[in-house]
């Protein structure tokens, strides 16, 4: 290092110290989330890796049959095997409490306890009532539900309450 340095020299060191403070942060910074990513990979997060095989009642179901209506029967031999589709549950269900559920879930759906296998039904709200697909979700049966926007709009009923709808099977 030099005794001396003039105003212009003293600049120009101190404009290299500030690129080189910049570049080092961004350094760190990508450091930092490359290796929280790559910490990702050792998650269990649902996939399909060595824990996560799919079961075989599942790749033998049959087309066009959801896995949740599937019942598994014994054979003869005493190894089960998918049996054919439960019926829906008919007549009222109950009420519940709807909630918005995901809005990039597209149609007319309704998630929720009271049904123990998924089939068609109907919601009512304020004297409105429309045909929805019910799916069935793990809960008690007084838990809440989660109702697709288009089932809101179609009830007319306010996007950011909690709604009490009527269920019919």
């Amino acid at each position: 290092m030099r005794l001396w340095q003039g105003k212009r020299e003293r600049a120009i060191e101190a404009d290299a110290c500030a690129s080189y403070c910049k570049i080092m942060k961004h350094i760190i910074v990508m450091t930092v989330i490359g290796a929280s990513l790559a910490g990702c990979a050792n998650l269990n997060l649902g996939g399909t890796g060595a824990g996560n095989a799919i079961p075989d009642a599942v790749i033998d179901a049959p087309l066009g049959v959801a896995t949740s209506e599937l019942r598994p029967i014994a054979r003869p031999d005493g190894t089960p095997t998918v049996a054919q589709p439960v019926a829906g549950q008919s007549g009222s269900l109950g009420v519940t409490v709807a909630s918005l559920g995901t809005p990039a879930e597209t149609g007319l759906w309704l998630k929720t306890p009271l049904v123990k296998a998924q089939q068609t039904g109907s919601v009512a709200y304020n004297g409105k009532t429309v045909r929805v697909l019910l799916v069935p979700i793990v809960g008690e049966a007084t838990a809440g539900s989660r109702m697709s926007l288009q089932a809101f709009q179609a009830l007319g009923a306010p996007l950011t309450d909690l709604v009490s709808v009527e269920v019919t099977g």
